[in-house]
Formats: structure tokens, C-alpha cells, sequence
């Protein structure tokens, strides 16, 4: 009875991704749009002096008619040099750059957002981060899609940079999150977006005022606004699959581990408890994983389990090396080998851990449990 209960979820959990891989493959593409619309790039950045040189060399490299693009970075209160590494771009900088600083006593990525929506002009808003790299054709791609009028948001694929083992495995631990995200809005259900390649019209924008009840919570500018436009326009947000900006890894576990409190935080406060039960029933699959291995292994009936186990290995290594083929990057056996060894127990611990405590977040520290609030 055990055995055949274990076996059921596995089963089950593997087939699902393999479903969402057969997704992932037919996501509809839109490259091309008639009219290029107006766009402003808006960047929040507080403490970025190691990214901001290349920032501003990948985007003086887009390709996009200068009169159409604005760029605007937003200073939340940094400390470090990054007025002068901006100044020395200003002189040869292709398009219209506009630099703004938060208030005093005004801080935060979404107060930052708010501030560059309401200095632009342009008709679509596209935002990321300061450690992003852009491909030339990023504008392009992501504001092709508004050519269809119902339209109000465009989610886009993030990718870690792969510059060894560790950042390999970030990088396959990262790629299913993008994938779910973008399975689940072609499903016309979306849960996640990442506000490291996101589009939306000022308009709408304006019109949702999403982030005014959230404020005091350090994060969660794409989830507040998917939420808000997923009410209001439920057949209004798009996946661009082909459009692929690159942000750097975590740099070691520690900022990886308080990377991922602040998510966890994130979706916490953004879901009510029917949308909190996915996530829970991640966890509990993991839990339940681990409590086959281990069964299986003093019960002597590994053996049995034995397909259903590769089954969830299999598509998993599936749905991975299909997202990051898209992504242009290669799957690589050693990274997913490591990844399969601890990543269960990861899910666990970060899962019951990121409800406790504190964590920190551009030289900032917050509570695990602070919920929304101005």
C-alpha cells in the first residue's frame, strides 16, 4: 500500500513535467511586431558599482531607433561610485538617459519603479536589474507582442550566468522557475513572473496602481503587478520565450540562501491560502521523495521503485535542458548529477526556514513575516 501510494506521486509528478515540457516546447512565439512602440528601460539600482559598467555597455549595444527608447536608472540611496561610472557613458550613450534619486526616506525597488514610470513618456515600460546583460534585439522582442491590443504584460526568460560548476548548478536550480512561470501563463493560470525582463503599458500601469497597499514590502514588484493585471485582464499576459536577459549568479550559499528567503517571503505575501497550496504541494512531494528513497532502501524494495524513480529523474533533466536550449545555454550532466543529490533536501530546509527569522537584501535587513503595508 505504501509502496504503490509512493509510486502514484512519482508517478504523477513526472508525467506533469513532462506535460509542462511539451508546453514549454509549443509556447507561441511573436517576433515581429508592425509599428515599434515608444519603450522606456527602467533600472532600480542601490550599491551596483561592480555591474554598472557592463550594465551600460549592454545597453548602449541595444538595437532600437533612438528617438523610441529612454532609459532611466533610479538611485535608491547608493553609497559607492556609481555617479561616476554613469558619467563617463553619458557623453557616447546612443539614446536618452535619465538618471533619478529616491527621496530621502523613500527606498525600495518598487518605489524606484514608480518613480521611472512616472518620468517617462514612453508607451511601454520595460524593467530589470542592475546586474542584467541584454541581448541587441531584447527592446524589440519584448514590445512585439503589444501589437495585439488585449495585451498588458509580457513576461520574458531570465538565465544565470554559467561561469563554473557552482554557478551551473544555480543556474539549473533557476530554470524550472522560469519554466513554471511561463507554462503556467500559457495555461492562463500565471503564478510568477521576474522583474529582471518584464513589459507592461504605462497605461495599464497607471490605471492598477499595483503597488500602493505593498509598499513596505522590500520586494515583489513583478508578483504585485502580474496579480493586479491577472484580475483585471486574465487573458492579458504573454510569455516571450525568445527574448533572454542574463543576470549574474549568486555569488556564494550565502547570498543564494538569503536570495531565496526573500522569494519565499515575496510569495508568502502576495498569496492567499488557495494560492499558497501548489508551493505546499511541492514541499510535500519532496518530503515524500525523500521518504520513498529512504523506505525503499531498508524495506528492500528500491528495486520496484526504481522506475518511478528515474521516471522523475528523467523529466526533470527534460524540461531543464529544454529550457535552457532556449535560453542558448548547454545542459550539463555533472551540475544536474549534483543537483539531484541535495536538491530535495533544499527544498525542505529552505522551504521551513524561510518562515523564520530575517534577511538581507541590499545592505538592508528585513523580517521574514513583514507583510504588506505603506
Amino acid at each position: 500500500m505504501i509502496l504503490a501510494f509512493f509510486s502514484t506521486v512519482l508517478l504523477f509528478y513526472g508525467f506533469a513535467l513532462l506535460f509542462a515540457s511539451k508546453i514549454w516546447g509549443k509556447l507561441p512565439e511573436i517576433s515581429e511586431s508592425g509599428e515599434l512602440k515608444s519603450v522606456a528601460v527602467i533600472i532600480p539600482f542601490r550599491n551596483e558599482e561592480e555591474h554598472l559598467a557592463e550594465l551600460m555597455k549592454s545597453l548602449a549595444h541595444l538595437e532600437y531607433p533612438e528617438e523610441l527608447l529612454e532609459i532611466i536608472l533610479v538611485n535608491d540611496h547608493s553609497e559607492d561610485n556609481f555617479n561616476q561610472i554613469i558619467q563617463s557613458f553619458e557623453k557616447s550613450f546612443p539614446f536618452r538617459l535619465t538618471v533619478l534619486s529616491l527621496p530621502e526616506k523613500v527606498t525600495g525597488k518598487k518605489s524606484a519603479i514608480n518613480a521611472g514610470v512616472k518620468n517617462s513618456n514612453a508607451e511601454i515600460i520595460l524593467t530589470s536589474d542592475a546586474d542584467c546583460t541584454f541581448p541587441q534585439e531584447w527592446v524589440q522582442k519584448m514590445q512585439a507582442p503589444f501589437e495585439i491590443d488585449d495585451l498588458q504584460l509580457v513576461s520574458g526568460c531570465v538565465v544565470f550566468t554559467a561561469r563554473n560548476v557552482v554557478s551551473q548548478i544555480y543556474q539549473m536550480e533557476f530554470a524550472p522557475l522560469v519554466g513554471v512561470g511561463a507554462v503556467s501563463i500559457e495555461l492562463g493560470n500565471p503564478t510568477m513572473a521576474n522583474g529582471a525582463n518584464l513589459a507592461f503599458r504605462k497605461s495599464t500601469f497607471e490605471e492598477l496602481d499595483p503597488y500602493t497597499d505593498n509598499l513596505a514590502i522590500p520586494s515583489g514588484d513583478d508578483v504585485f503587478l502580474l496579480k493586479k493585471i491577472k484580475a483585471d485582464f486574465p487573458k492579458g499576459i504573454f510569455f516571450q520565450k525568445q527574448a533572454v536577459v542574463e543576470s549574474k549568479a549568486p555569488k556564494d550559499f550565502s547570498s543564494f540562501y538569503q536570495q531565496r528567503k526573500r522569494w519565499a517571503a515575496k510569495w508568502r505575501a502576495t498569496s492567499t491560502l488557495s494560492e499558497s497550496l501548489p508551493a505546499l504541494a511541492v514541499w510535500c512531494f519532496h518530503l515524500l521523495y525523500i521518504t520513498a528513497i529512504i523506505y525503499g532502501l531498508f524495506t528492500a524494495e528500491y528495486l520496484i521503485l526504481l522506475p518511478v524513480l528515474l521516471l522523475k529523474i528523467i523529466s526533470e533533466g527534460v524540461f531543464i535542458s529544454l529550457i535552457l536550449n532556449s535560453q542558448k545555454q548547454r545542459f550539463k550532466l555533472i551540475p544536474f548529477v549534483v543537483l539531484q543529490m541535495f536538491y530535495s533536501f533544499y527544498v525542505l530546509i529552505i522551504g521551513f526556514l524561510a518562515n523564520f527569522g530575517s534577511y538581507t537584501w541590499k545592505e538592508r535587513k528585513y523580517n521574514s513575516n513583514e507583510r504588506s503595508g505603506n
